[in-house]
């Protein structure tokens, strides 16, 4: 994950992603098999250590892996000869609309756009490799999420836009892309995590932003040419932002305005919560007071079995950090979408563009 940990199946996803939008193409080729192994194997051991499938249906570490796999999988180009269908059926839920209740997608809890988005591509994996007819499954996917929209176009009961519902709901909203979805307010969903920018063109309840909520307020501020160009003074501040803090070894970290503890940086805090109202507000204040305490120090996350400073570059923050400024050209210009390598895949790292290529 950075220059000072150990190897993980989540990093080596990472750096794959990272090869591939880079256009990378001859490293790739020539670790093709050799990561092809090492994907399977990750994804193996992940499944033995988390326990049944019952549970794994559920476990969002392991869900995730698997989706970062099976897109890392397409890249080396080996997906079709083996897709995984003795891990990707035993996962696909059989009764799909009491699933996503129970896991509180319409109701935009935390991190249940995660588990829509794993649900949304296991059943489009499971129609385009396995040949499975998952085709009402996926209706029902889209009825379920454009009928439980709010006003914001996203999901939840909160009468003022906040910070968890794009960040949640922008999981979604890239599926409902691929997929080509009708009757989505695209541009009331923009202009409402537009509302959310800091002076800097950041999204995060703190200042400095990070590689997550950046790239997902881009996503969706960049669905339509239309939003694009209402918003391309601040897309374009985004882009000037991230770009001026590219670490010197030409990767991008979390953020540079956690640590350390100063009185600038709490001041920017400050300032950053401030600057908002509503729900928002309070998600600033508490990201404010909680990010002072000593835990919070250093980044531990489960993409890496060490912890890392805030300030470090990571293989993350760095591929998505160029995701997104890649969505900020290619929605700018179309036609620069040919310098990118997209992933050809359903969910993180898709671009639309890779529809006209067939």
């Amino acid at each position: 994950m950075t220059p000072h940990t150990s190897s993980s199946a989540y990093a080596l996803c990472f750096a794959i992603f990272g090869y591939q939008l880079l256009s990378e193409s001859k490293e790739i080729d020539v670790n093709r098999e050799k990561w092809n192994g090492l994907l399977r194997q990750g994804l193996f051991q992940m499944h033995e250590k988390r326990g049944g499938m019952a549970l794994l249906s559920q476990d969002k570490q392991y869900l995730q892996l698997l989706v970062f796999t099976l897109s890392a999988l397409s890249i080396l180009g080996t997906l079709k000869h083996d897709p995984l269908p003795d891990v990707i059926i035993p996962l696909l839920p059989a009764d799909l609309d009491l699933a996503m209740r129970r896991a509180g997608v319409l109701d935009g809890l935390p991190r249940s756009g995660n588990y829509a988005m794993f649900m949304g591509i296991l059943l489009l994996h499971a129609r385009d490799y396995l040949g499975l007819n998952t085709h009402s499954e996926i209706d029902l996917w889209l009825r379920l999420h454009i009928g439980a929209m709010n006003d914001f176009g996203f999901w939840g009961s909160s009468r003022t836009m906040s910070h968890l519902q794009f960040q949640n709901g922008y999981h979604q909203y890239e599926l409902l892309k691929y997929m080509q979805a009708n009757a989505v307010p695209w541009d009331r969903a923009a202009n409402a995590v537009v509302s959310l920018a800091d002076a800097k063109g950041h999204f995060a309840p703190h200042p400095g932003g990070t590689g997550c909520y950046d790239y997902d307020a881009v996503f969706v501020i960049t669905t339509t040419q239309e939003s694009t160009r209402r918003h391309r003074e601040l897309l374009a501040r985004t882009a000037q932002s991230i770009l001026s803090e590219q670490n010197i070894d030409g990767g991008f970290c979390e953020s540079l305005c956690i640590r350390p503890r100063s009185i600038r940086n709490i001041s920017k805090s400050i300032s950053h919560s401030l600057a908002v109202s509503g729900q928002a507000r309070i998600e600033r204040i508490r990201a404010a007071l909680t990010l002072l305490r000593p835990k919070y120090d250093r980044i531990h996350t489960h993409w890496s079995e060490e912890s890392y400073d805030w300030n470090s570059s990571d293989l993350w923050n760095s591929w998505f950090r160029m995701l997104t400024l890649a969505r900020i050209e290619t929605a700018s210009d179309p036609a620069l979408s040919t310098r990118w390598g997209f992933i050809n895949y359903p969910g993180i790292g898709y671009h639309h563009s890779l529809r006209a290529e067939g």
